[in-house]
């Protein structure tokens, strides 16, 4: 098991002891999520950053300990005394712009901004400055990404297989994408409803590709 796999494991562990149940199933109708994604968390290496966030605030308990497993679950009451002074590369956030998918190809500028850690960026192995974010629109990728999830994207090249945002003709839309042998594309939907799309290795220049999804945001609803 990854280093990554690992942690993802650990922190559907912790999910299920704060909401009280055993089952990752029972973790999924908890965080009103499909029962199947839980799962997806382990197999994309996915950290559920959102769904933590949610549970952190809603349970009262340390979203420290709940992504990293440091310290205790609970949150401590401040203390009346002075403090060392906070690192503040610790504190440090990167803001990056945000738009709606629909008019994403239409947009002179972003329509909004969404801040987050630094460190969290960083150790994706992302450089902030290429990132994007993105509000989907549709269900085919459903239930990895959801109508209204906020995608988080990386706009370097990237030559390998994976979800990405591309943009076919004037529809853009997010696809799992496997490269063949000889040069064609197909792309995927996770959504077993939505057939795979073949593009030749003489149409691919009709495919201009977005970015590398890396990260999603949610409500749990």
């Amino acid at each position: 098991m990854t280093e990554k796999k690992a942690l993802v494991q650990a922190i559907v562990d912790r999910l299920k002891d704060v909401v009280g149940v055993t089952k990752d199933v029972e973790l999924a109708e908890a965080l009103g999520a499909s029962r199947s994604t839980p799962a997806v968390w382990k197999i994309r290496d996915r950290i559920p950053f959102a769904e933590c966030m949610a549970v952190a605030e809603k349970y009262g308990v340390s979203l420290d300990w709940l992504v990293l497993g440091r310290g205790t679950p609970g949150i401590e009451e401040p203390e009346l005394r002075l403090h060392p002074a906070v690192d503040d590369k610790a504190l440090a956030t990167v803001e990056f712009p945000a738009f709606d998918m629909p008019s994403f190809l239409d947009a002179d500028s972003p329509q909004q901004s969404i801040t987050m850690p630094a460190a969290w960026i960083e150790w994706q192995g992302v450089d902030p400055a290429e990132v994007i974010a993105m509000r989907y629109v549709g269900n085919n990728l459903a239930p990895t990404v959801n109508d209204g999830d906020v995608m988080l994207i990386d706009r370097r090249p990237r030559d390998i297989d994976g979800l990405f945002v591309v943009r076919l003709g004037d529809c853009i839309r997010g696809k799992r994408v496997q490269r063949m042998q000889g040069g064609a594309l197909h792309l995927l939907n996770d959504n077993p409803i939505y057939q795979t799309e073949v593009i030749e290795a003489s149409q691919i220049e009709a495919v201009e590709f977005i970015g590398y999804c890396f990260g999603v945001l949610r409500y749990v609803r």
